[in-house]
This record gives structure tokens, sequence and C-alpha cells, in this order.
């Protein structure tokens, strides 16, 4: 892990720069530990309104701060973004980020056939906890259904790529670390989906691997959050099949 500070320290190893380091470090670890609890609170808003299926005060309430704490999240990281992001924009045209975008999904649809193959076959799981854990919610009521069908498609690719990939991967590596960006960014974000095989946490590894690729490639936030876009609208049209 390399940063300003280390580099301070490797040039002139005293015990002041060392504590420098390491205070910074620290901070960098709590930022990210906040930002990693944060993105796991709205769904828990969701609970409020589990036995209400109308609107009334309950709903209304769970919605608006279902809604709130992902306008927050977002907010927060994107000003963290902003501050830390030193990743190189790569010059391109709409048409080539559209293709980017495209082969990212065809990477992340294969290895995820893949991977769910080998889950099926080794640990008998036809989708992983995470995934049967927001079927088992959205399918409390019809409130629920439409708030998490829109946020996995227009709120959670903004603030999950802010904080994995523009802040995470910004956070604790130069911007020639290319590899070791792609592989915390890929840990880091499996361990928010509630993983119970190694196969599913491997799915969830390889998903935020290639989002963290196609970012470092193409240098663009807008990039990632559109390919995750994509991947939750059609994993959520699959869920939505399911449950009818």
């Amino acid at each position: 892990m390399q940063t300003q500070t280390w580099d301070q320290f490797w040039h002139e190893k005293t015990p002041g720069n060392f504590f420098k380091w390491l205070v910074g470090l620290l901070k960098r670890i709590a930022l990210i530990g906040v930002l990693f609890i944060l993105i796991q609170l709205p769904p828990t808003a969701m609970m409020l309104i589990k036995n209400h299926s109308h609107l009334d005060i309950v709903s209304v309430s769970g919605l608006v701060i279902f809604v709130g704490l992902f306008l927050v999240i977002i907010n927060w990281a994107y000003r963290l973004y902003r501050r830390y992001n030193r990743t190189q924009i790569k010059p391109s045209r709409p048409l080539q980020d559209f293709r980017t975008v495209i082969l990212g999904y065809v990477a992340i649809f294969v290895g995820q056939v893949i991977l769910g193959w080998l889950n099926v076959l080794l640990n008998h799981q036809t989708q992983t906890a995470n995934n049967h854990a927001v079927a088992n919610l959205m399918n409390s009521n019809m409130l629920i259904m439409v708030a998490f069908s829109l946020s996995t498609v227009l709120l959670t690719p903004f603030a999950e790529e802010l904080i994995f990939r523009g802040v995470l991967t910004n956070l604790f590596f130069k911007p020639d670390q290319f590899w070791w960006k792609i592989l915390l960014s890929g840990v880091v974000f499996s361990l928010g989906h509630s993983s119970t095989t190694l196969i599913s946490f491997l799915i969830y590894f390889y998903m935020g691997g290639v989002l963290a690729y196609v970012y470092q490639k193409t240098g663009k936030i807008k990039n990632v959050i559109m390919l995750h876009a994509l991947n939750n609208l059609v994993a959520i049209i699959e869920m939505l099949n399911l449950l009818n």
C-alpha cells in the first residue's frame, strides 16, 4: 500500500514518518469502514414497511428514510471521490464507452454463469444468500418490490461505484498500481454482499474485479456506474419474473 506518507517514510525511515503513515492509513481504513457500514443501512429501512403494504405514515416514513440514506451516501461518497481521485481519465468517444460497458457486462455475465453453475454443483445453491435475502424482502409487499427495483438500478450503482471503485481504489494505492486496486476492490465489494460459500464470495469478487478493471482502464466512474446499472437491471428483471 503506497501513499505519499509511505513514500516519505521510505525515503527517510524515522519513527515520526512511520507514525504519520500509520495514522494516515488508519484514518483511511476507518473512512472506508464507515462507508461500508453506511451502504448496508438503506435495506434495513425497508424492514419498517415490511408489514405495511399500503401508503400510510409508517410506509411513507420508511420510503423517505430509504431514499434519504442513499442520497446522503451518494453525496458524501461523491465528495470523497472528487477529493481523492487520482485515476487518469482516458480519452474516448461515447461509442467506445458504450462498447466498453457492453463488453464489461458480457464478461460479468459469463463469469456469473460459470461460478453460478459451480455454486449449484458444489454447494447446491441456486442463488447467493444475498440474492435470496433480497428476494424474500421484495416478496414482502408491493411497496418494497417497487422501491427495491427502482433503487437497484437508479441508486445502488451510484452509491456502490463511488465507494468501492471511486473512493476505495484511490485511497490506498498509487495510480499505476493497477492490479492491487482491482484485487482490493473485488475483496471489499464481495465482503459487502453476505456470501456464505467460497463460490458465492468469488461471484461478487469477480464482479467487483471486472468493475474495477473497467474503471482503471477508462478512468471514467460513469462507465462503471452504467455497467453496474445494466447488470442490476437484468438481475432485477430475472428476480421479478421468479417472484411472479
